[in-house]
């Protein structure tokens, strides 16, 4: 493929998506429909999160909602909240730049849940070796069974250069030592839930860190339960094959058997991941939101309200990386909602390279009792 022809497509990608800027778009049907005990359990399970709250129906009874509550990041299991443009053939790979969630009210066991998405932006920038990225931002709201709007996404597409099996990103699979993994299962026997001992917002402080939590090493099974907790963008078998063969600018060849399979099969794939540019298997970017979540709700305990978690991928996670998840009070306020304080979230990886940035911003119960 000559350099003109790479361009000539890419630029044909860019006129056809931003004719989708202001429409609706839908890439992928919904998971969930209905907020029941057992898709709770399913996504809490896939996302790495015990919190009883949404877990345990007695202890949930005894809590400010009276029953189960949905993890805030349950809301991507009703619609994926990222858009990818034009549908297409383009020799443009596909990177999650952030994701941001607005929640407005809790979901509750037995909601009835619905969205729709929309292409709300698309523009152009170069990275710093040239290679042209093509940024697709998507606008997705959720609404309740009773015409509530609960929460808005929006979410960040990054379509990037590439050609063949040009490598995207270049680091061996990280091999640990003794001493590595006896802080990582030190690290998850203290993660902890402040539960019903929510915070105080007079009492927090500006400047004050809340408990670190670790995710990892990854494995390919956290991949897998992922894609149960969300529903994977593929279906299996002979289905998977009719799909990609109705869209084949989703498809990809098997490097091993030859056979057409969905592209987003990369996350968990070996072969597929090094057909991509990749040196193992590697996170998806709307998996990393979900995995920062339980970092706020552990803290926030039982009687916070998570209202905006932003969450912004820095760089992939690799097959075997660990991260650790850290936040610190940056600020607090008073405005229409209650007593909020705001977050800043750092995730640092096992070779201390900074693969997470966001914020979060809670709002929590005051002194006098009222939020």
């Amino acid at each position: 493929m000559t350099q003109s022809t790479i361009e000539a497509q890419i630029d044909e990608f860019i006129e056809r998506s931003r004719a989708l800027t202001g429409k609706e778009v839908r890439e992928r049907d919904a998971w969930n429909t209905v907020a029941s005990r057992d898709a709770i359990r399913h996504f809490a399970f896939g996302t790495s999160d015990g919190n009883p709250l949404w877990l345990d129906p007695e202890y949930a009874a005894k809590s400010p909602h009276k029953k189960i509550v949905a993890p805030p990041g349950f809301l991507t299991s009703v619609l994926y909240p990222i858009l990818h443009g034009a549908p297409m053939l383009a020799p443009l790979s596909s990177l999650i730049g952030g994701v941001e969630y607005r929640f407005f009210e809790p979901v509750l066991e037995g909601d009835g849940l619905r969205a729709a998405s929309k292409q709300v932006d698309l523009y152009e920038k170069k990275s710093g070796s040239g290679r042209r990225l093509i940024f697709v931002i998507s606008e997705a709201t959720y609404w309740n069974d009773r015409d509530e709007v609960v929460g808005q996404a929006t979410g960040t597409m990054i379509r990037a250069t590439q050609v063949s099996t040009e490598l995207l990103f270049d680091r061996p699979l990280y091999r640990y030592g003794e001493v590595e993994l006896e802080k990582i299962r030190e690290s998850i026997a203290a993660e902890a839930r402040s539960g019903a001992r929510t915070p105080v917002w007079d009492d927090v402080q500006v400047g004050q860190e809340i408990p670190t939590i670790v995710r990892g090493p990854l494995t390919i099974g956290d991949m897998v339960c992922w894609q149960a907790a969300i529903g994977p963008s593929y279906r299996a078998g002979g289905l998977g094959y009719l799909d990609v063969v109705k869209a084949p600018h989703t498809a990809v060849k098997n490097p091993i058997t030859g056979w057409l399979v969905k592209y987003s099969q990369q996350h968990e794939d070996p072969h597929l991941a090094a057909q991509r540019g990749m040196p193992g298997p590697f996170d998806n970017g709307v998996m990393r939101f979900a995995w920062v979540g339980p970092l706020v709700t552990n803290w926030m305990g039982d009687g916070g309200f998570l209202r905006r978690l932003y969450v912004q991928v820095k760089t992939p996670a690799i097959y075997a990386d660990t991260a650790w998840y850290q936040g610190t009070v940056t600020g607090k306020s008073r405005d229409a909602d209650g007593a909020v304080v705001k977050i800043g979230i750092t995730g640092i990886n096992q070779v201390g390279i900074t693969t997470t940035t966001g914020e979060a911003e809670i709002v929590l119960p005051t002194r006098s009792g009222r939020s």
